[in-house]
């Protein structure tokens, strides 16, 4: 009875974990204002805020202005929200794998510049 018990606490904790898998992630990450956000390569109509400020930190130590950065993350997408409303999208960093300056031709139509729409400091 307690080895079948052990079994099926095991068998749940790996379907949990499995469910939250880490994934890596490439795109457009912005930050003003305090708010970090994430606008994926392969998808054009997704926002996804991301509350890290080793992320942050690092785009203020290599952002010139407010233009978008490409970055290479690790970690969990997540989503909250209830039915009624509209879904808030959001990504958990485990690792940041790189950051820089937009290649030309990368992430076409993803965060275009926007620092000539942001009120100057």
């Amino acid at each position: 009875m307690m080895l079948m018990r052990t079994r099926l606490v095991l068998a749940l904790g790996t379907v949990l974990i499995g469910c939250h898998r880490p994934t890596e992630v490439r795109g457009m990450y912005l930050n003003y204002d305090g708010k970090g956000t994430l606008f994926p390569c392969d998808n054009s109509r997704l926002a996804m805020d991301v509350p890290d400020s080793a992320l942050a930190a690092r785009y203020d130590s290599v952002a010139v202005g407010h233009e978008p950065l490409f970055v290479r993350l690790r970690g969990i997408k997540g989503h909250a929200g209830s039915p009624k409303g509209s879904p808030s999208y959001y990504f958990l960093v485990h690792q940041i794998l790189e950051m820089r300056g937009r290649a030309s031709g990368e992430c076409p139509g993803i965060a275009q510049p926007i620092a000539p729409l942001l009120p100057k400091p």
